[in-house]
């Protein structure tokens, strides 16, 4: 039986007069309101306890027909969850001393409701471990030693938050983020789960309000936290060894939570990029044939393809031109120096799943996928920026100027027809059979086949960017004009044929745009090239201010 079907088997709970008492006070008091605290010293734990399903002790004694009795017990040495709590937190030791006597004369265990937070699920061990003095709280072991004496250590040890804002956390994950490495030592001894995941919301990454995402999994928060010692003890311990591929609930290992934790700071990149390769190196000590780097997310993302798309370019510089000179890693590396002269080496880089001629390479996901507002900058990183200077120079260049020359004919052609378009007459013209009219019908034909061609080209780009509208304002103009040029267009068309004279200002409309769109093509051009780039980057919102001010200046 596997550790989880083992933690999810059915169980009953052991009451008598005492948690029978704490059922009933449960139903006097209210529920707190708002989100209660992971552990407050300020705050007392829900008094509501939720009734459940158990076995009345007493009830069984005095039916046994054998003179049995129930458990004759001092109220003295009856332990309340107040009484455990109060004296977990005030580290009282002696307090706890007949805790264990308690727990086998009445069949309980310290996972039953009457001993948790009903509102959070929080347990009398999670409960120590928020209440540490200089690193440690006597009253562990001795909660450790009594539920492993009465049955149920392991239960006990992997107990996690239930409500939904601090779900699946553990003492694991406590000892952990709370940098103390006896303490995760003294967890993993007895049977934690090295692989218990925090899902709940205040683990999850938000644009609003607080959170604190670390991977969701004991490894991913030892290394987002830069606890080296912790992470090898996690995955070399001789009790339960760490996965190194695991993944949390959005399908992230310990590589992709060290890039969403990646800020780009130079104390944070440092500490993140050792992790990072550190981590890489434990993968090759435990499998040499483990691929960790190419483990994908839910969003079919590499930790470098996230780096990417997310815009965290220290990182993705580091990965990119990551050289490990170790002869055991050196495979590993995505630079190998071929010669070095002075300041001038020559280098070799693996552009594996950087190149577009594999299918989501990085320069597309930074093309396509990202919403970083740094994207630009990331395609002048070497090799990425060679590697584009390239391509330029051996076909995207030609291709380029192709599309321009295209263009230019498509829109003389455009510019032509319009100009020779009928004056008289109710649209469809019929055809009149002359070469002038000839030429006109086919330049119409070109135009409209331009038009779907645009259409259809604008549609694909929209469809695998899916910009929003920042991108849009941002740097997608020539995109939006393009996509309105062929709309206006095609509308013009339908409205010819439609008889409707209105589809003349339709095609005005986008004869004018169509020409306006030519700047487009400047950027291709060194000299013109950053006067586009300029022109593009202006806001909507600044050339309607410099508007204003032109008209005030002028009537005054």
């Amino acid at each position: 039986m596997s550790d989880s079907e083992d933690n999810a088997k059915f169980s009953l709970e052991a009451h008598d007069k005492d948690s029978l008492a704490a059922f009933e006070k449960g139903e006097k008091d209210g529920k707190r309101e708002g989100k209660p605290p992971m552990d407050s010293a300020l705050q007392k734990e829900s008094d509501k306890i939720p009734a459940t399903i158990g076995f009345n002790i007493d009830f069984l004694a005095q039916t046994q027909g054998n003179g049995g009795k129930a458990p004759n017990i001092d109220p003295k040495d009856v332990y309340t969850r107040d009484r455990i709590f109060a004296a977990v937190a005030n580290e009282d030791p002696e307090d706890l001393a007949g805790l264990q006597s308690y727990l086998h004369k009445t069949m309980k265990k310290l996972t039953n409701t009457e001993f948790k937070d009903p509102d959070t699920g929080k347990t009398c061990l999670i409960k120590a471990m928020w209440n540490l003095r200089n690193g440690w709280n006597d009253t562990i072991p001795i909660l450790l030693e009594a539920a492993n004496y009465n049955g149920h250590l392991e239960e006990l040890v992997n107990a996690a938050y239930t409500d939904d804002y601090y779900h699946g956390q553990t003492a694991l994950h406590i000892a952990i983020e709370r940098r103390n490495f006896p303490l995760v030592k003294l967890l993993l001894e007895n049977k934690a789960d090295v692989h218990a995941t925090a899902d709940g919301l205040f683990f999850q990454q938000k644009k609003k309000g607080v959170s604190f995402y670390f991977g969701e999994l004991p490894l991913s928060l030892a290394a987002c936290t830069n606890q080296l010692n912790i992470v090898n003890h996690l995955l070399n311990n001789q009790y339960r060894r760490a996965d190194l591929a695991a993944k949390d609930s959005r399908g992230n290992t310990v590589l992709h939570a060290l890039v969403l934790v990646a800020d780009d700071t130079e104390e944070n990149t440092e500490i993140i990029t050792k992790m990072y390769d550190e981590i890489l190196k434990k993968s090759v000590q435990m499998d040499p044939k483990m691929k960790l780097e190419d483990q994908i997310n839910e969003e079919d993302l590499t930790p470098m393809k996230l780096a990417a798309k997310l815009g965290k370019i220290e990182l993705l510089k580091h990965i990119i031109r990551r050289e490990i000179e170790e002869p055991e890693y050196r495979h590993l590396s995505r630079k190998f120096t071929e010669w070095t002269y002075g300041p001038v080496q020559a280098s070799l880089y693996d552009i594996s799943s950087v190149d577009t001629y594999e299918p989501d390479s990085v320069l597309e996901t930074i093309v396509f996928k990202s919403r970083a507002y740094n994207r630009h900058k990331m395609i002048v990183l070497e090799p990425l920026n060679h590697l584009l200077q390239e391509k330029w120079d051996v076909f995207a260049g030609k291709i380029f100027y192709l599309k321009f020359i295209l263009y230019i004919l498509y829109m003389s052609i455009f510019t032509a027809t319009a100009y020779h378009r009928p004056l008289e007459g109710q649209p469809p013209f019929p055809l009149q059979g002359t070469v002038k009219d000839n030429t006109r019908v086919l330049g119409e034909v070109v135009i409209m086949f331009g038009g779907v061609y645009i259409f259809i080209c604008q549609i694909i780009y929209f469809w695998k960017r899916r910009p929003s509208l920042q991108i849009l304002m941002m740097d997608g103009y020539f995109e939006v004009l393009f996509f309105l040029q062929a709309s206006l267009l095609l509308c013009s068309g339908i409205l010819y044929l439609a008889g409707s004279e209105v589809y003349v200002a339709l095609m005005v409309f986008s004869l004018v745009i169509g020409w306006v769109d030519m700047l487009y093509y400047t950027r291709g051009f060194q000299q013109t090239g950053i006067y586009s780039v300029m022109i593009q980057k202006v806001r909507p919102s600044s050339v309607f201010s410099y508007s204003s001010v032109c008209c005030i200046i002028m009537k005054s």
